[in-house]
């Protein structure tokens, strides 16, 4: 109608934005890949600190591997054993020890209990590194 306000809009350098942002989506995996590891060290901290002891080798033994990526999907394994302790499953899922430091079940009460944050910490990470939001959801398979 006559007299309403109007306003225009003009994009220019459409064809640059648009690379800029292709440019922004592919190191966003890198930069979610950096912040799952990050909370998975925390992760693995909290395991270590749960972690029966008799030598100190299956403590030892825990580590957070690099993130791979597969497709859309961005991962890091949370592990204890490999040829220093192969015992680490057993002492793992043993409800029946008896341990004087330590608890059965070592690293899978950690990633339960945090399960439920662990999708919104990743987040964090990324909106305090300029990375935006994102959705994100936690699979604890192998647990």
């Amino acid at each position: 109608m006559p007299g309403d306000p109007q306003v225009r809009l003009t994009i220019t350098g459409l064809k640059e934005t648009q690379a800029r942002l292709r440019q922004i989506a592919r190191g966003m995996a890198d930069r979610v890949g950096v912040a799952l590891y990050q909370e998975a060290e925390i992760e693995m901290t909290e395991a270590k600190r749960r972690t029966p002891v008799l030598t100190g080798v299956l403590r030892a033994s825990g580590h957070v591997r690099p993130p791979v990526r597969e497709g859309e999907t961005v991962s890091v394994t949370l592990a204890f054993g490999g040829p220093a302790a192969p015992y680490a499953v057993y002492v793992h899922e043993n409800l029946e020890a008896w341990h004087k430091t330590g608890q059965a079940k070592f690293l899978e009460s950690v990633l339960l209990e945090s399960a439920k944050h662990l999708a919104d910490r990743v987040g964090r990470r990324l909106s305090l590194a300029g990375g935006g939001g994102s959705e994100a959801s936690v699979d604890l398979t192998g647990i």
